[in-house]
């Protein structure tokens, strides 16, 4: 809708409605297979993969790039629930260095006012949530369909259905100030956290399809009949 598309236009993730690719899983695994992260001597964030024994050494920058996602602004990448943790995901010195909102400043912009006392019920049980958590339900009802659109079709954070995120918070956040977000970096953060978590699912297909054709077109005769592409 036009004016979904007039607010992610703002910080450039309106990059996250046109996400439409085809999936390489054979890439997808020879990728994650032997993925590394480091820091360079100039500060930059470097991802480092092999394929066909071929290796790539890509900065954040040139990998958000690539993958046409936004790689200038704030950064953050817990996969917590509470707010409280916005502030120690975020690097603090250096190249992406971020002073994150507080909790009330998130709030108050992403969450209908509380009224009293708010519950949740796990396993059966009523659990009082604390002030710093955000459900679901409490999200502004115009930001609503951003959360189905970041969580569920762009960048596969899943998890609880009935709470947010911090890290997904934050972008609402941002989205509703106009603030640059650092898209690339949170990516980059959850494939590294993937990396040691084996049985993990292995997200961000449609968007590594974009990096095995910047591959091919480096090596094009990586482009061979094991890689195969599907819907």
């Amino acid at each position: 809708m036009s004016h979904i598309r007039a607010k992610f236009e703002s910080i450039d993730f309106d990059c996250l409605l046109n996400i439409n690719e085809q999936i390489v899983p054979r890439f997808v695994l020879e990728f994650y297979s032997q993925l590394t992260f480091d820091y360079n001597s100039t500060g930059h964030f470097v991802v480092n993969f092999v394929i066909q024994s071929k290796s790539f050494s890509l900065t954040l920058e040139e990998f958000g790039q690539i993958l046409k996602i936004p790689f200038k602004g704030q950064v953050s990448h817990t996969d917590m629930w509470s707010l409280d943790y916005l502030s120690i995901s975020v690097p603090s010195k250096g190249r992406y260095k971020t002073t994150p909102p507080s909790p009330n400043v998130v709030k108050s912009f992403i969450q209908i006012p509380r009224q009293g006392q708010v519950t949740r019920t796990k396993n059966k049980k009523t659990i009082v949530v604390d002030k710093n958590k955000i459900l679901t339900r409490e999200i502004q009802p115009h930001m609503k369909p951003w959360v189905d659109i970041i969580c569920e079709n762009a960048i596969c954070l899943g998890g609880h259905k009935d709470h947010v995120f911090a890290c997904l918070c934050h972008m609402l956040y941002c989205i509703e100030t106009s603030t640059r977000y650092n898209l690339t970096f949170l990516v980059l953060k959850r494939m590294e956290k993937t990396r040691s978590k084996p049985k993990e699912l292995l997200p961000y297909g449609m968007l590594l399809t974009r990096l095995f054709k910047h591959v091919v077109s480096v090596f094009p005769e990586l482009a061979i009949d094991r890689y195969i592409s599907h819907d």
